[in-house]
């Protein structure tokens, strides 16, 4: 014998019905069609104008570019790219870049072992090709 207060067992079964009201009836207009679509859209300026309009805005500058609305400086980089490649080199084998999911944090004479490799390759003469 279910030994339930009534007010549960009340409450439950109006869930279930009203969930199962909600579910039948979300079905039935799912399916349904409606003719209630938008009214097609027609321009009042022709293709060439606004080809001629673009061509404008780009050549006075007018234009975003992606989610920017301005364009950035060109900024020159703190280090030569022969240090920066010899500090890189000289990181990866005294280990003092993590690799993976590794958290780690180089110790201080790992530290100094590197900018005297970044130093070294700024003295060496490049050879051209």
């Amino acid at each position: 014998m279910n030994n339930k207060p009534l007010g549960v067992a009340l409450f439950a079964t109006f869930t279930a019905f009203t969930a199962f009201t909600a579910f039948t009836t979300s079905a039935a207009h799912a399916g349904e069609a409606t003719c209630d679509y938008p009214a097609a859209y027609t321009s009042s300026v022709s293709r060439a104008e606004v080809r001629q309009a673009a061509i404008d805005a780009r050549a006075n500058d007018q234009v975003d570019h992606g989610e920017m609305s301005f364009v950035a400086e060109a900024v020159s980089p703190e280090l030569p790219g022969a240090q920066v490649r010899a500090e890189t080199l000289e990181a990866i084998r005294v280990g003092a870049i993590s690799r993976g999911e590794q958290n780690f944090t180089p110790t201080e004479a790992q530290l100094q072992s590197i900018q005297p490799a970044g130093l070294r390759a700024l003295a060496l003469p490049i050879a051209s090709l």
